[in-house]
């Protein structure tokens, strides 16, 4: 295969008025269950306006039996309608620079175990990094055989 998957990373904010438990249950949700216990989750204490406290979560995942297991879950969750909007966006999502596709899940959609594509700023984000093997490869044609789009 001239492309392969190399990192998943999930990032999202949880701010002050926020359950961090109920944000790491909505995270549970896109991830599988054997797979949290062993992720080492990495913790940034920020600073929003008026002093706020924000917590930036960040997790990451790079052993390839995992973040297949990983696609599987979120794709097994997708429409047809929203891989049809994903392919549509692919320009928009994709950076070519750094070989990532971007995704954004609203965070109380998936509290409820629904996934929805959303572009707020109460989201899951989540970055799927590739390799290519050899210089002028399809990634568009790979992510629609993961079945992302």
């Amino acid at each position: 295969m001239t492309i392969s998957l190399i990192k998943i990373e999930f990032s999202f904010s949880v701010h002050s008025t926020e359950d961090f438990d109920k944000n790491m249950i909505a995270v549970a949700n896109l991830i599988p269950e054997e797979l949290i216990e062993q992720t080492e989750i990495l913790v940034e204490e920020l600073e929003g306006g008026y002093d706020n406290p924000i917590q930036y979560i960040i997790m990451n995942f790079s052993r390839n039996k995992d973040m297949e297991k990983i696609l599987e879950n979120i794709t097994s969750r997708l429409s047809q309608e929203q891989r049809h909007q994903l392919n549509k966006e692919f320009s928009e999502r994709f950076h070519l620079d750094g070989r990532t596709f971007f995704l954004r899940v609203d965070k109380e959609g998936i509290f409820n175990n629904e996934l929805v594509i959303a572009s707020s700023e109460n989201v899951i984000k989540i970055a799927i990094k590739m390799r290519a093997y050899i210089k002028d490869v399809n990634y568009k044609e790979f992510l629609k055989e993961k079945g992302i789009l």
